[in-house]
């Protein structure tokens, strides 16, 4: 049992960690050549991603949950893929003008992304239709984590958080920093960040309780991604910054 869980968070946290520098690589300096190359690997990783899903979700094993849970992640590397490098964004691709309401702003702010935002929940739609009649939910389960989660960082970051990591953006989306704000914390944050630390203690709860194995990976794959999740939120509003963190992925763009 502690093995499984064991094995569960070292998994997560290697995916996370690796994604994310290649991503962070793959996007600066980017050309026309590159775009194209990374996207079509995660167009292929789509695929595989969906077609893991698929064959997974019949599958209450260990290997039916990771299959389903890496599915997934595959599926949502495509995701990113296409916003980092702009081919999906929304339909207004400016930098935000000055002196507008707050009201405007999110508006603005809003048509920057609103087609990636359509994006994201027509997949959503998908995963849970390749998921419902099954029975093995990971795959739903891990999306909704990281719709939730993208969805809050978002907000945090319209309304305002000490630590913007602007230098994560890629050229072609730089214009979107425009619509941050830079403040030490904001209303919604501790809202955000208590529901889904009460959330992640039912996930770990359910983790070191659980007596079927499959159900121990199951819950400690879900709870080691949300925590990474709540981890996110919390450099946003350290008093410094952890780029070091993800150097290997920033090298200077032009």
């Amino acid at each position: 049992m502690v093995s499984n869980l064991f094995v569960s968070i070292v998994f997560t946290i290697i995916f996370w960690w690796f994604t994310t520098i290649f991503l962070l690589r793959a996007t600066r300096n980017i050309s026309k050549v590159k775009i194209n190359v990374l996207m079509i690997l995660s167009t292929a990783l789509l695929i595989l991603g969906f077609t893991g899903l698929f064959w997974s979700v019949d599958k209450q094993s260990i290997t039916g949950v990771y299959v389903g849970f890496t599915s997934v992640l595959l599926i949502w590397f495509w995701l990113e893929s296409t916003f980092l490098v702009g081919w999906v964004t929304g339909i207004r691709k400016v930098a935000c003008p000055k002196d507008v309401t707050e009201f405007k702003r999110a508006w603005l702010a809003f048509l920057t992304i609103n087609h990636h935002e359509y994006l994201l929940l027509a997949t959503l739609f998908c995963v849970w239709f390749v998921t419902i009649n099954g029975e093995n939910f990971i795959g739903l389960y891990a999306f909704l984590t990281l719709w939730c989660m993208r969805v809050s960082s978002k907000l945090n970051v319209f309304l305002g958080v000490r630590n913007l990591y602007e230098e994560f953006l890629p050229t072609p989306i730089r214009h979107l920093s425009t619509y941050f704000r830079k403040k030490n914390c904001n209303p919604i944050f501790p809202i955000t960040f208590l529901g889904a630390f009460l959330i992640n203690l039912l996930f770990w709860d359910n983790a070191f309780q659980s007596e079927i194995d499959h159900m121990v990976v199951h819950f400690g794959l879900l709870a080691t991604l949300l925590s990474l999740g709540i981890f996110e939120h919390v450099v946003m509003v350290l008093p410094f910054q952890l780029n070091k963190l993800w150097s290997l992925g920033l090298n200077p763009q032009k």
